[in-house]
């Protein structure tokens, strides 16, 4: 049995889950805001982005409860660095990993559509139907900031507004899978993943990157174009 599993802020991850889910015929299951949900299948794929070079804590905690067999890791991040978090994400799990991607997806700081071609996992879906133990996953390079409050410089980095068009209905309060909003005020655990920005029917919360992450955005984006597959 294979089970596709995703968190999602700004909806990269679930766009992959859903199409991977299809190709192999099963469903996906949110994990984001159920800390309830583990997974017990022969082969359990998990795909989930990348914040700051870093593996969101609900992603550790899943990988710390399943008792699937077989994983594997889809990773999806902004066109800039991946850092090294299949191998961190490894010393989570007991599970054998049997293949790896790093997917670059639209950066959830930018506004910009760009589109996945589900074809190019089409090497990793192949080892999803017939698993076998993936090789060695090469140590990547990350930078030596990325671990020095990851959660905060997103912060710092990414204001959100909290604008007159808010009528209080609570959803983001609901859908917020750190806790960190009450009634669109943002607090101190917000990891801007901006789940609350896209959920809001309202329209009522923006995000604007500031003066130099915008530059640091303008100057690196799209460094990476292509997946990184392991197998």
């Amino acid at each position: 049995m294979t089970g596709v599993y995703y968190f999602t802020g700004s909806g990269n991850s679930r766009e992959i889950a859903l199409r991977l889910a299809e190709e192999l015929d099963v469903s996906a299951v949110d994990i984001t805001l159920s800390p309830k949900i583990v997974s017990a299948d022969d082969v359990a794929v998990l795909v989930f982005p990348i914040y700051c070079q870093n593996i969101p804590k609900r992603v550790k905690s899943f990988l710390k409860e399943s008792s699937a067999d077989n994983i594997a890791l889809i990773a999806t991040f902004g066109r800039i660095s991946y850092g090294n978090v299949i191998r961190e994400a490894l010393s989570f799990t007991r599970s054998t990993l049997i293949a790896a991607a790093c997917v670059p997806m639209r950066h959830s700081f930018v506004d910009e559509q760009i589109s996945f071609d589900v074809s190019l996992l089409s090497p990793l879906i192949e080892r999803i139907q017939a698993p076998c133990a993936a090789g060695e996953i090469p140590n990547s390079k990350k930078d030596a900031l990325a671990d020095i409050f990851p959660d905060m410089r997103s912060r710092l980095g990414m204001k959100i507004s909290h604008l007159d068009s808010c009528v209080s209905c609570g959803k983001c309060d609901f859908e917020c899978p750190t806790g960190a909003i009450r009634n669109g005020r943002i607090g101190s655990s917000c990891i801007r993943c901006q789940r609350c920005v896209h959920i809001c029917p309202e329209h009522a919360l923006e995000a604007k990157p500031r003066f130099v992450l915008k530059k640091y955005l303008d100057k690196n984006l799209g460094r990476i174009n292509e997946p990184i597959i392991y197998l």
